[in-house]
């Protein structure tokens, strides 16, 4: 029997193989979504948790996965020394110029209604980051999710809040902890992808989330920040960069919180591209000589670009996904015996590579198939371009390359910071300081998987860095920019 030593190995050709037949519309079939949008039935999940108390008010979002080619540095300027990044010293510093900044990444991506054809609206600054899932106290979310990507299993698992077992948890584990025990995985837990469906999108599924009074913000505060990630494997899932922002604010304070605060999601992050299950294409389109590294444009420090923002990331990509391999498209399986683009049940496990590029996996356990599988295909993924670097990132840019951060003198601004990877964080802000948890501070470690609801007055006029102060992630990009406007010249819409 083959171990997950080998399982790289095992599945790589697969899966090169799978992203060319798996070349079918992102678009779903109307009655195939329809379908799914009959979870969104507003009915509370039971059992239910026994200090919920129902509202009676639900939420509603529509969320996909998709693969997006991201920059890192959409400016082609190191904003920070003020030079192009193929001359910055920095960058070469942080081997962002090795390979160029152009990467393919897996986001999650808001859309308006159910039919998944027209992209909710996101600020630019918001980056790699999902939609923000918003909700009060004793509300009920309902997430229609649906998973576009090619090969990659996905899920969304709420940090924070409350779920039931089978509509809500999107984590991959089994249901008991007796060896030998079948467990039947629901497809929440899973979402499969484009590449074991054949045609597009793969799997869809509802969530649905309860906000407890536990998840609300402390007494005299209006808002706390939770967040959302996929649960299939969280190291190679999250460096793929399926992460986004949740906010709970306090019963019946979201519409005014919103209408008299700036309200800014940072997510910390640094982005192993070699721990990413999109590591293999990354590699066929940048290693062989493709390096897609960006010359300055828009002028000296590319304010043009920062101020202006960009419309990374919203909408699907033509990245080209490698075209060596074969493969066939299936109904997703349902055991393991089950046939699908990943391999044929014919074949043993144990023959390893040597057996073909289609190395089949679907032995490797008569038992537990829809919990093993989806993982041992996203761990598959990872670890194919073993010197990629890593992005020091705050919400996916590296450098100051973020659409810069802006409000107004004496506007009242809550950073939602959220911490995610292997390393914790210093919040630091030059120019303002913040409070937290009503006391002032200068500087927050923020530890990873870890959010805190930061509040700033606006006093310092002009245009600052927010940074990382762990000194060795700032020197390897995690710098970005903010604007506080004049009184009388602020070109933002007014508060209140």
């Amino acid at each position: 029997m083959s171990s997950y030593k080998s399982l790289p190995v095992l599945l790589a050709g697969a899966i090169v193989g799978a992203l060319s037949a798996s070349a079918a519309s992102s678009t779903a079939p109307a009655a195939a979504l329809q379908t799914c949008a009959a979870g969104l039935n507003g009915q509370v999940p039971t059992p239910t948790p026994p200090d919920f108390k129902f509202s009676g008010n639900v939420r509603q979002y529509y969320v996909a996965a998709e693969e997006v080619e991201w920059d890192y540095a959409p400016t082609g300027w190191d904003n920070w020394m003020g030079v192009p990044m193929n001359v910055s010293t920095r960058a070469n510093m942080a081997s962002a110029n090795q390979y160029g900044t152009k990467w393919l990444k897996a986001l999650y991506r808001g859309y308006t209604d159910s039919s998944f054809t027209k992209l909710s609206e996101q600020p630019p600054w918001q980056g790699t980051q999902g939609p923000t899932i918003r909700s009060e106290v004793g509300d009920l979310i309902e997430i229609m999710f649906v998973n576009k990507l090619s090969v990659n299993y996905a899920t969304m698992h709420s940090m924070g809040l409350e779920y039931g077992k089978t509509n809500g948890e999107g984590a991959d584990y089994p249901n008991n902890t007796i060896p030998g025990v079948n467990n039947v995985l629901p497809e929440s837990g899973a979402v499969p992808p484009i590449g074991l469906n054949g045609v597009g999108p793969g799997g869809c599924v509802v969530y649905k989330w309860m906000v407890n009074a536990a998840a609300g913000p402390p007494t005299g505060e209006p808002a706390m920040v939770h967040s959302y990630h996929s649960y299939v494997d969280l190291q190679t899932d999250s460096n793929a960069g399926l992460i986004g922002p949740q906010i709970v604010y306090a019963q019946g304070q979201m519409a005014s919180t919103m209408a008299n605060y700036r309200e800014i999601p940072l997510l910390y992050m640094i982005y192993s591209e070699s721990n990413s299950w999109l590591s293999a294409q990354n590699k066929a389109a940048l290693g062989a000589g493709g390096n897609r590294r960006r010359e300055a444009q828009g002028g000296p420090g590319g304010q043009q670009g920062q101020n202006q923002g960009n419309g990374n990331g919203n909408g699907q990509n033509g990245y080209q996904h490698p075209s060596q391999g074969s493969g066939s498209s299936s109904t997703a399986p349902s055991g393991p015996s089950s046939t699908s683009s990943i391999g044929s049940p014919t074949q043993s496990a144990s023959s390893g590579a040597a057996s073909s590029s289609a190395a089949n996996v679907n032995n490797l356990w008569p038992g537990n198939y829809t919990i093993w599988h989806p993982q041992a295909v996203n761990l598959a993924g990872s670890g194919q371009f073993w010197n990629a670097p890593s992005f020091y990132t705050m919400n996916g840019y590296i450098f100051s390359n973020n659409p810069v951060y802006q409000m107004c003198l004496s506007e009242k601004v809550i950073w939602y910071v959220n911490a995610y990877g292997g390393a914790s964080h210093v919040f630091h802000m030059h120019g303002n300081g913040f409070k937290y948890h009503g006391f002032n501070e200068y500087a927050m470690s923020v530890n990873d998987g870890v959010g805190k609801t930061l509040y700033m007055d606006a006093v310092g006029l002009g245009r600052w860095q927010v940074i990382c102060h762990v000194d060795n992630h700032q020197a390897l990009g995690m710098v970005s920019n903010y604007q506080v406007y004049p009184a009388g010249q602020c070109p933002l819409p007014a508060l209140g």
